[in-house]
């Protein structure tokens, strides 16, 4: 009862907000078949999904999108996992200072990468300092940290972004958790990476699944890093995307459409696969 009682009090806010976005996909899915193109018809309604899979730099783009956001979202959750498994261990008069860990989620991604472009370009900061140490002699030597094939600023960038998101979802969980479960295991003698991977890790691992996910789906999709720190070779799927939409003739506007359409699938696909895996495991980790 008290479920359908917050369902109805939702639902002034949830019929505008399924209506658009149910729209929004209608279109986009119609619009990907060559429908709902007001100025032009097509012979072929699969016309656009043959062209992408038939494009070499698409499948490469693919590729490269799921490689930036594996990457960096893995990263990011490790990295803040552990991280926040620290500041959590410290004594409580020392949590005040540790909010500087939530500066970054305070700047939108677009200023994160003109941050990565300071530092890392070769006239950057951090070529300035290999410089003056005498690291190297001139700005040339510095390694292309930007635009490479690599993504390394992206990969840097998106977990500068995302490891304090992974913090706080993580620190959260952890303020639950009753410290004399490791008082009792350090009596019995186990070690810090036992007491962790028994006890520490099985209680977070849902939190730290769910957060994986939130950022593996938003990097795959986001545009505003890879706009300002992407390669235009092969580029990251938003990016190709962008350039379908605007910079293309309107006669392929279904291009953009089934790639945005492909997306959505794939997000969802992923979502619930990753779901019924991470279940798996979790089941046979409280069985251990």
């Amino acid at each position: 009862m008290k479920g359908k009682y917050i369902t109805l009090n939702l639902l002034p806010l949830l019929i505008p907000f399924v209506a658009i976005f149910g729209c929004g996909l209608l279109i986009t899915a119609l619009q990907s078949f060559g429908l709902f193109m007001f100025s032009y018809r097509y012979d072929d309604i699969f016309f656009a999904y043959k062209e992408l899979l038939s494009d070499t730099w698409f499948l490469e783009s693919v590729l490269f999108s799921l490689y930036i956001s594996f990457a960096a979202s893995l990263v990011s959750v490790i990295l803040g996992t552990i991280l926040s498994y620290l500041i959590w261990k410290l004594p409580d008069r020392q949590h005040g200072w540790t909010i500087i860990y939530k500066i970054p989620l305070i700047l939108p991604h677009i200023a994160v990468g003109f941050i990565a472009i300071i530092l890392l370009s070769k006239t950057g900061v951090l070529s300035s300092i290999c410089y003056h140490l005498g690291v190297i002699s001139t700005f040339v030597e510095f390694p292309q940290l930007l635009y490479t094939a690599y993504g390394i600023d992206l990969i840097s960038a998106y977990i500068y972004k995302e490891t304090p998101f992974v913090m706080i979802m993580v620190y959260a969980i952890l303020s639950r958790f009753d410290k004399r479960y490791i008082e009792t295991a350090t009596m019995f003698g186990a070690s810090s990476l036992r007491i962790f991977f028994t006890l520490i890790l099985p209680f977070i691992l849902p939190v730290i699944n769910t957060t994986f996910i939130i950022l593996f789906v938003f990097t795959f999709g986001g545009f505003d890093l890879p706009f300002v720190l992407g390669d235009s070779y092969p580029g990251m799927l938003s990016i190709r995307i962008y350039d379908f939409f605007f910079q293309k003739d309107i006669y392929l506007r279904p291009v953009a459409m089934a790639m945005l359409t492909l997306v959505f699938i794939f997000s969802l696909l992923f979502i619930f696969s990753y779901l019924r895996i991470s279940s798996q495991l979790e089941k046979g980790v409280r069985k251990l």
